[in-house]
């Protein structure tokens, strides 16, 4: 009865080796592929991952959890080295990339669609004026720890600090010493990109230092050699702080 369940003749034969083979194919999975002409297309919720021999998923691309299209590209050891996102915050997708602890060194801005959220680029000013001194007015008998001017040398709106960027960010802040210094001069302050104001803010009574911003500078991203100005116009006698500390496009 057994020698009924075997191959008669060579046909039969070769025929269960044939499915034999396609079992096999069918276990291992496909091993290599070379397409020529034409593409691979993805459906619905299908996705490409690949695994290191550890167990790490190093790379996929594919929907998330929300159905949303991501890729995530991982470190060897797991550690995220570059991936897509979207904000819940802002509605719109991201791309990041990471250093080895996960902190993001570099993406773009989700918040209004244009330019980079990291890293904040410092935005060099340089000074259009000689600061006040002991040596200008020896009858004060001190001098300041930050640059500042006499109203009686300002000539309207006087350009104090002056610098060219190329703008990659949206914002804009700016942090430094405002306000009056002696007797107490109304004092405001503009942020200028190409001669256009992008942020206006008053000095107090007394020297502050404070930090001013955000200013929206969408509207001058991607452009090169934009000049950067800080005016100032006062009323009133007196002396006036206008020192910039740090300017940052953020």
């Amino acid at each position: 009865m057994g020698q009924l369940n075997q191959p008669t003749n060579l046909i039969d034969r070769v025929v269960k080796l044939e499915r034999g083979l396609e079992a096999i194919r069918k276990l291992a999975g496909l091993t290599s592929a070379i397409i020529r002409r034409g593409g691979l297309t993805l459906l619905d919720s299908s996705f490409i991952k690949m695994v290191t021999s550890n167990g790490v998923e190093a790379m996929y691309f594919g929907p998330d959890s929300n159905g949303k299209q991501r890729f995530v590209l991982r470190r060897e050891g797991g550690a995220l080295l570059m991936y897509t996102a979207g904000s819940a915050q802002f509605g719109r997708d991201f791309w990041a990339m990471t250093d080895s602890t996960g902190n993001i060194i570099v993406s773009d801005n989700a918040e209004v669609g244009v330019g980079l959220a990291r890293p904040w680029i410092p935005l060099p000013l340089y000074a259009k004026f000689q600061s006040h001194s002991y040596e200008d007015d020896p009858a004060l008998g001190f001098r300041f720890s930050y640059m500042s001017i006499d109203t009686n040398r300002l000539a309207g709106e006087s350009t104090m600090w002056e610098g060219r960027a190329s703008v990659s960010h949206p914002w804009v802040t700016v942090e430094g010493v405002w306000g009056s210094v002696i007797d107490t001069p109304g004092t405001t302050y503009r942020l200028k990109f190409n001669d256009t104001t992008v942020g206006t803010w008053t000095g107090s009574t007394g020297p502050t230092t404070s930090r001013v911003g955000r200013f929206d500078v969408s509207q001058f991203t991607g452009q090169d050699w934009v000049k950067i100005t800080l005016t100032v116009s006062a009323s009133g006698t007196g002396a006036i702080a206008c020192q910039v500390l740090g300017c940052y496009l953020m």
